[in-house]
């Protein structure tokens, strides 16, 4: 079943943000609890997000494995906080899809954004360290908020995926 828009090309500013970085399985509806944390841990300091949660991706292992940070954008960078860990949502152009539907069915959406990258013959912004690719900007911001979800089959989430900075080249 597809569950993702056409891809477009969408600009993006740099954000600042507020999150916690996980190891977490392949399965994205274990957010919601994180991403509670995390507005706790903002209000407790008076602070709003600027916006819905957001899964930042750094590394998708082959094992089933991802390094992730769920956070909140923020209207200015916040200080650290132990487990909370503050820094920038990059800016750039991103490719960019709507998932529309189950947040397990998430994946099948992600593949069919980097396919269309291939047969757009774009590159996504990633690096290596040693034998780990590190992914500069692979996020999902979601339009359903995961904390407060209303049923698991009506979830939107945004995927970004930031391109090199030559793609138009």
């Amino acid at each position: 079943m597809r569950y993702m828009n056409e891809p477009t090309i969408k600009k993006r500013d740099e954000q600042p943000y507020v999150g916690i970085t996980a190891r977490i399985s392949g399965q994205i509806e274990t957010v919601p609890e994180l991403a509670a944390e995390v507005l706790k841990w903002l209000r407790a300091r008076k602070e709003s997000p600027a916006g819905q949660p957001f899964i930042r991706f750094w590394c998708l292992d082959d094992d089933g494995q991802r390094l992730i940070e769920v956070g909140f954008p923020t209207k200015k960078l916040l200080a650290e906080d132990h487990r909370i860990v503050s820094g920038y949502l990059p800016g750039g152009d991103f490719a960019h899809a709507v998932h529309n539907g189950p947040p397990n069915d998430y994946w099948s959406s992600v593949d069919g954004l980097t396919d269309w990258l291939a047969r757009e013959g774009l590159s996504p912004a990633l690096r290596y360290e040693g034998e780990t690719k590190i992914w500069d900007g692979h996020m999902a911001l979601f339009v359903t908020d995961p904390v407060n979800k209303h049923t698991e089959d009506a979830w939107a989430i945004e995927l970004f995926i930031l391109l090199l900075a030559d793609h138009a080249a």
